[in-house]
């Protein structure tokens, strides 16, 4: 019998057929809402049962439909469509790779330096998994970071954990990856990228926390190459390997005026929200502007342009079918009336501890449904329309329930199975999945310890 491989589509829509099934059997409810601080709030006490609403199979497969046409949903489908051509263009003049392997071949030509070669990196990784949520994008870089890591005395291991997990920390640790942290304040109603400040101080630990997990593994191997979890693959490579060290990565000033614009790019988006409260729409504005001035300084041909842009929307495709799916369940949910009860018992669930225990819950809450559900941006359309309206319903900020959200469904992206990422990155190096697992999970028993202290902080000082 032909093993079933099991995707995040599946799940998904195993999800939206199990919701309906429930509009069956879970008694509909609902509660009464308010405006408060121009947004719909529920109110605590103010749940009752209503007439059950049923779904049939024709409203389950008019779901998806009506997902596309939600107005939330539809301009973040949109915005998500920008990104993605947007970035594509970046990506295909070069200039990226460019800069990181004419810094990698600095750091592989200056031993002295040497040492700085694992933070650097893994600083502007983690950067990249904060501002635009960079997490395919490191099988890229892996390939030409595992042949850099053993000439610098390392291993295989160092040359995934430099790319993967810089970006893995910066993408759960994030301050403005769109994918996550923009999704889930804009379902609950938050100002885009609010609470940056404290956000910026929890990507900055959680980075050197990455940071010196690897750089002491590193320093461990260094010493004795036999401790490394690679040790007879990077004999081979190492004999296979011939890496010319005189060889130099040209860095054009097309790659320069590319990376200026894109930096650019980045410091205005920061300035416009924080000056004028931009939203989607400017921000999607924004990045389309930056894909037209860096096709004018770029060596791409019109063509290689156009196509590079609509290679980027279609690899979107399934980021969008993938919110449509989840969007879908929540519509089912909605018009089922049952998300009311839903909401009731998770409250009467979790509103019996106290903030500080409710905000650890839902970390732990995330972390399960990551397990099933590795998109990001899907977690947090199918999870923040419920968890948004719970924190008013426990008395825990909204602000506070969006980063519980966002560090429960972050930290195991980099070690599930569930996660073609993960299995991709570590099969680069032939590192055996319980090996990674093994290597990985101090890591993540510290995010996790550490994501209870920013809770824990965030709770004492009431943070909005």
């Amino acid at each position: 019998m032909s093993r079933i491989k099991i995707n995040t589509s599946m799940i998904l829509m195993a999800l939206v057929a199990l919701t309906a099934a429930a509009t069956w059997i879970i008694p509909a409810g609902k509660y009464e809402t308010i405006e408060k601080n121009g947004r719909q709030v529920f109110l605590a006490d103010s749940f009752h049962y209503i007439e059950n609403s049923p779904q049939n199979l024709f409203d389950v497969l008019q779901a998806p439909m009506k997902a596309f046409t939600r107005s939330s949903a539809a301009e973040i489908m949109a915005f998500l469509l920008i990104i993605g051509g947007a970035f594509m263009i970046v990506e295909r003049t070069g200039a990226i790779t460019a800069a990181i392997k004419h810094l990698s071949l600095f750091f592989a030509k200056k031993p002295k330096l040497r040492h700085l070669f694992i933070p650097v990196s893994m600083i502007l990784f983690s950067l990249g998994g904060a501002t635009f949520g960079m997490c395919e994008e490191t099988l890229i870089f892996i390939p030409i970071f595992i042949p850099l890591a053993i000439s610098l005395k390392y291993d295989s291991a160092v040359g995934v954990a430099v790319p993967f997990l810089g970006a893995g920390a910066g993408f759960a640790g994030a301050f403005m990856n769109p994918f996550t942290l923009g999704i889930a304040q804009g379902i609950a109603q938050l100002p885009l990228y609010s609470g940056m400040g404290y956000r910026i101080i929890i990507w900055l630990t959680t980075t050197c926390a990455a940071i010196t997990f690897v750089y002491l593994y590193a320093r461990r191997v260094e010493k004795n190459p036999k401790t490394s979890i690679t040790y007879d693959f990077d004999k081979e490579k190492e004999a296979q390997l011939k890496l010319n060290k005189n060889v130099h990565e040209k860095f054009t000033l097309s790659h320069k005026l590319v990376l200026s614009i894109f930096g650019g790019t980045f410091a205005l988006l920061i300035f416009g929200v924080l000056k004028y409260g931009w939203y989607i729409t400017e921000i999607g504005g924004l990045l389309f502007g930056m894909a037209v001035a860096v096709s004018f300084v770029s060596r791409l041909k019109i063509s290689e342009i156009t196509q590079a842009f609509y290679d980027g929307v279609r690899s979107m495709a399934e980021v969008i079918f993938l919110l449509a799916l989840a969007t879908s369940v929540i519509i089912i949910a909605e018009n089922g009336n049952i998300l009311g009860t839903v909401l009731h018992f998770m409250s009467g669930a979790i509103s019996k501890f106290n903030a500080v225990f409710a905000s650890w819950a839902v970390v732990i809450m995330q972390a399960c449904f990551d397990i099933f559900i590795p998109s990001g941006s899907a977690k947090a359309v199918l999870s923040m329309p419920i968890l948004a309206p719970l924190s008013d319903l426990i008395g825990l900020s909204r602000q506070t329930m969006v980063l519980a959200f966002q560090l429960g469904g972050g930290w195991l992206n980099i070690c599930i199975p569930t996660d073609p990422i993960v299995i991709s990155a570590i099969a680069m190096a032939r590192i055996p999945y319980q090996k990674w697992l093994r290597f990985v999970l101090p890591l993540v028993a510290v995010f996790f310890a550490m994501s209870f202290i920013f809770l824990w902080i965030a709770v004492h000082i009431n943070w909005q």
